[in-house]
């Protein structure tokens, strides 16, 4: 994907399209794209953004140095093992193979044995359970027959208030890959809510299918993940209240839109939630405690240069979008081996440039990518300050996070909305916090 073998043309194309920008940009008063997509973003300004990121990499760049010197060691003792000679480095190409290495080792995580535990048509009937719950909505299964679809194996499920039975919408569940399909997780808002009707979603996923030989699908702990955060994008475009364009996820700051899956996400690491989405495919039993204990200590593994890589990326993404663009793909290619290294610790592969592939930067996401690291700290600041303290599956707390933070869609400020909802202005403690950066 990012070696000299990736379509050549593209860091030329690159170059191209962030020249055009900046004109864009020039024409609209601004001094760079950077400065005018970020002040329609939440962050409001693109020096909110610079501190915001700052501030992030300061307090994460020891940690991170700890990982490489954990992960360094692994290697070395790896390389004893082997009788290879050690290099002294931790390669791009390594941090993968020994993070996982680490998990088995010092955490006792084998990914494909928890998989026994999560059969998909139990995770998903427990996933949409807790969403019912949480939320205070009904979802009925459509028969098949009755509705509208594009494949034989797509769900169609009716969302209605538990209390009112209002319809709220619908949404489609596609989970299993085919030829031609879309080959990412994502959610489509089919049909805006009009006085006419309501809103239709739809979820499509690739996950594993059940087996010719009648085993079912299972999926690993980062699929349940998955599908947990997507299922909160649907939830995300169906609880928004109000009619079309006037309101709604389709003018949600782009630095927002992922807090509330990720925020979700937290529900997939509880032991309560994971005693409920898991049952081996056999014996129908739980998650063993060993098993659930040794995931949770290992959530946080390596958490810090994982989070110094998402830096890296956001400030690629805005530099190429700045006030001084490089001008060709050798601008391109030096700005990538300078950043790489002094953000994230790892060297840049010679020759080797993301930009080639880094497809959120020519669509949606151009100056927006740090988006994600923005959207995690406010999910964070949500799940602990609300969630954590008042109880993972309290109704009235569900509530206000359906009506509070969801249902006024991108309407009016985020900032205030976060604000009404946490009882003051986010901070960025709780993610710290939980990723064991800081005790």
């Amino acid at each position: 994907r990012e070696g000299p073998a990736a379509y050549k043309n593209n860091l030329d194309l690159v170059a191209q399209g962030i020249t055009i920008r900046k004109q864009i940009a020039t024409l609209l008063g601004y001094a760079s794209w950077a400065e005018y997509i970020c002040s329609q973003r939440m962050s409001g300004s693109y020096a909110a953004v610079d501190e915001f990121l700052t501030s992030l990499e300061t307090k994460l760049r020891d940690a991170g140095k700890a990982n490489i010197a954990t992960l360094l060691n692994l290697k070395k003792t790896h390389f004893e093992e082997l009788g290879i000679e050690f290099d002294g480095k931790l390669n791009a190409w390594d941090s993968g193979f020994y993070n996982n290495l680490l998990l088995k080792r010092d955490y006792g995580v084998d990914s494909e044995k928890i998989r026994e535990y999560f059969p998909l048509s139990h995770v998903v009937e427990t996933t949409l359970q807790i969403y019912q719950e949480l939320l205070g909505l009904t979802f009925t299964e459509l028969p098949v027959g009755t509705y509208w679809s594009w494949h034989g194996d797509v769900r169609c499920f009716d969302v209605k208030d538990t209390t009112t039975e209002e319809r709220i919408g619908h949404f489609y569940l596609d989970l299993f890959p085919r030829e031609g399909k879309y080959g990412h997780a994502a959610i489509f808002h089919l049909v805006k809510r009009s006085q006419d009707h309501a809103a239709v979603d739809c979820m499509l996923c690739n996950l594993p299918p059940p087996g010719a030989d009648g085993n079912p699908s299972l999926l690993r702990h980062t699929n349940v993940v998955t599908f947990f955060h997507e299922f909160g994008h649907i939830m995300h475009g169906l609880c928004a209240e109000g009619i079309g364009n006037s309101t709604r996820l389709a003018k949600c700051p782009r630095d927002f839109v992922e807090a509330p899956s990720q925020m979700l996400e937290n529900w997939c690491w509880q032991k309560a939630i994971l005693e409920r989405l898991s049952r081996h495919y056999e014996t129908g039993k739980s998650l063993p405690d060993d098993m659930l204990e040794s995931m949770l200590r290992a959530k946080h593994v390596n958490v810090a240069i994982g989070s110094l890589r998402q830096i890296y990326l956001s400030r690629l993404d805005l530099t190429i979008h700045g006030s001084d663009p490089p001008k060709d793909a050798q601008g391109l290619q030096d700005l990538v081996d300078e950043l790489r290294p002094r953000i994230s610790l790892m060297d840049n592969p010679p020759g080797n440039n993301m930009l080639r592939t880094f497809g959120h930067l020519m669509n949606q996401y151009s100056a927006s990518y740090y988006g994600y690291m923005w959207a995690e700290v406010l999910s964070a600041d949500m799940f602990a300050t609300r969630f954590e303290e008042e109880g993972i599956m309290n109704p009235q707390t569900g509530m206000d996070y359906r009506k509070m933070v969801l249902a006024p869609g991108g309407t009016g400020r985020i900032m205030d909305h976060l604000t009404n909802f946490l009882g003051r202005k986010p901070s960025d403690e709780a993610f710290l916090k939980s990723r064991g950066i800081v005790s």
